[in-house]
């Protein structure tokens, strides 16, 4: 669908079909509202904040512009998850609105999920979106710096996870810059990921061995051209027994699964 498409069909609340087959009519409110969306959109906003909301794994997540546009390469993130996490304790790293998280409880049976962020605000968006979808007895918020290792490891002391989860900030500073404008209305603290885009990566790698269980993984979203700097960083742990690259649809290296 195009963008006006889209835009339509939130406002008449139908599917893309019925614009074709019923030739709906917008009424003088609602051509209104599709001149405000489209002045909006031509303003450089996202159009999923101008909707408030998107659709990640099949699933309508509420978004705003206090987190991160849930992305296809997430989803490639959270499909790659799903072939080897079938239940137990997962931990979402800097889970924004909720959306891996959400999907993970949605879509694994018998686990449970910690969802951490240091945005309080964030953290009201992945609530509402785990009420949405009927996981907030599955689920757990903690509002905390996934950057802040002493925290991590002392908050989460007793724990040991099944999996835990990120796609952590991986934009390297110096690029934030040259982003498409409607990125740049996203939150920078969700994209900038330091002078090398690494600065997350390399901390939530060192401390992670800590929190998971004999067998269990991390996995990882990380940016073009880094692959190989990520698993250099999973392989001098040297407390990983095995490191898998995987690609996204585009064909390029995206995730990173990482078995304790």
């Amino acid at each position: 669908m195009s963008e006006d498409e889209i835009i339509l069909t939130h406002i008449l609340q139908c599917r893309a079909i019925d614009l074709a087959v019923d030739g709906l009519a917008l009424t003088p409110s609602q051509e209104e509202q599709f001149r405000r969306y489209k002045c909006r959109r031509l303003a450089g906003e996202p159009l999923q904040y101008i909707l408030g909301c998107c659709d990640f794994m099949g699933l309508e997540l509420g978004v705003n512009p206090t987190v991160l546009v849930p992305r296809p390469e997430t989803e490639q993130l959270v499909d790659t998850a799903l072939k080897y996490f079938k239940g137990g304790a997962a931990l979402d790293l800097g889970t924004g609105s909720g959306n891996i998280a959400v999907a993970l409880a949605k879509f694994v049976e018998h686990c449970e999920v910690i969802a951490m962020d240091k945005s309080a605000q964030a953290l009201d968006t992945a609530r509402a979106n785990a009420k949405r979808h009927g996981v907030m007895q599955r689920m757990t918020f903690i509002h905390g710096d996934m950057s802040n290792e002493k925290f991590i490891l002392n908050l989460l002391k007793d724990a040991k996870f099944d999996l835990v989860i990120s796609n952590p900030p991986y934009i390297p500073t110096e690029q934030l810059s040259t982003l498409p404008q409607d990125v740049r209305k996203e939150p920078p603290a969700a994209l900038d990921g330091g002078r090398d885009g690494l600065k997350f990566i390399r901390i939530i790698i060192k401390y992670t061995p800590c929190l998971l269980r004999k067998g269990a993984c991390l996995m990882m979203e990380f940016g073009d051209g880094q692959a190989e700097a990520v698993k250099q960083l999973a392989q001098d742990t040297r407390l990983f027994s095995t490191i898998e690259i995987f690609k996204d649809l585009a064909g390029r290296d995206r995730v990173m699964r990482a078995v304790l």
